[in-house]
């Protein structure tokens, strides 16, 4: 469920003192998964500010270093992607009351929800190119949030007593198929790793027209396997007629769209369906926990129902069709 967090305008001017813009003249809050986001008119230039705010979405101000460190290293290699603003001090990190983030210029373009195949194969393009550029690549700002296989089984573990002590429905049943299903995943530790968006869906890649223009939002980016990355972005974008339906095409031209920039190795081929299943199973336990934690809103307790008791098995249901489009 999206929802808005505001500031209010007195904290957002001294905010913006520091960057020497000019006076606020238009301040919209927007509609995100948990950050306080705003689109900001000044001297009738457009800005976006993002703050990271407390609770599991809080960044620490080295976490915000290392995401603005990922995006001038994507940017000095032609990528599009939208770097921070300095300061007039040369500051690039914004704080206010312990919630940090940062500025940027806002591009306006739109997410598509309902690409075509074309549109498909440019978004595939693009992460093979992402990750063609990040293999091996670590930033030197560190980033504690990371959310692989791992880190998400402690979560779960973590989690299990305030899951079914909530009133989550079916909760004994969903911790149950949970359980089951993430630890019967394992990936090997000679993946192919570097630094991953994490969060590759359609909302997160804007476009003016067909033109794709920029990737958005690295909050959860981290270093990590690139398969990881790639199944979160097949989760993403081949779950069709809103998530209730399986696309084996799209699947196709998605990867064939990667592999343009960066060859899938043999055993990310090997891995990737368990990368499928994985994404659905993180975002399932973020859901979940929004609910129960954040939200309580009936969106976001149905999406992780859904991810862990139909989506799943629509991956094992196509999973001859899904490896032999590897293969081929």
């Amino acid at each position: 469920m999206l929802t808005k967090q505001t500031i209010p305008r007195l904290e957002l001017e001294k905010i913006l003192t520091e960057f020497e813009l000019g006076q606020i003249e238009k301040f919209e809050p927007l509609e995100t998964s948990g950050n306080i986001t705003y689109c900001l008119t000044v001297n009738s230039k457009v800005y976006f500010l993002r703050l990271c705010p407390k609770g599991q979405r809080w960044r620490s101000q080295e976490e915000i270093r290392a995401e603005i460190e990922l995006l001038e290293y994507l940017k000095s290699n032609n990528f599009p992607v939208i770097t921070a603003i300095k300061n007039r001090d040369g500051e690039v990190v914004i704080s206010w009351k312990n919630q940090h983030g940062y500025l940027r210029e806002f591009i306006k373009a739109e997410a598509k929800m309902n690409p075509t195949f074309a549109e498909v194969e440019k978004f595939g393009k693009l992460v093979g190119w992402l990750h063609s550029l990040t293999e091996n690549y670590k930033t030197e700002n560190y980033r504690e949030h990371i959310f692989d296989l791992s880190k998400t089984k402690q979560r779960f573990g973590e989690s299990k007593p305030k899951i079914l002590a909530s009133d989550f429905q079916e909760k004994q049943k969903f911790v149950r198929q949970f359980e089951k299903e993430i630890l019967s995943l394992n990936f090997s530790n000679n993946l192919p790793r570097g630094m991953i968006h994490e969060d590759l869906g359609k909302r997160h890649i804007l476009w003016q027209e067909d033109r794709l223009v920029t990737l958005v939002d690295f909050d959860r980016s981290y270093f990590g396997r690139l398969v990881l990355d790639l199944g979160q972005a097949v989760r993403g974008w081949c779950f069709v007629d809103n998530w209730m339906s399986w696309n084996n095409e799209t699947f196709e031209t998605l990867i064939e769209g990667y592999q343009q920039k960066r060859n899938l190795t043999e055993s990310e081929k090997e891995s990737l369906i368990n990368a499928i299943k994985f994404g659905i199973l993180e975002r399932s336990l973020s859901f979940c926990l929004n609910f129960i934690e954040i939200t309580h809103h009936k969106d976001d307790q149905d999406f992780a129902l859904d991810g862990v008791f139909r989506q799943l098995g629509l991956i094992e249901k196509n999973r001859k069709k899904i490896e032999k489009i590897l293969v081929k």
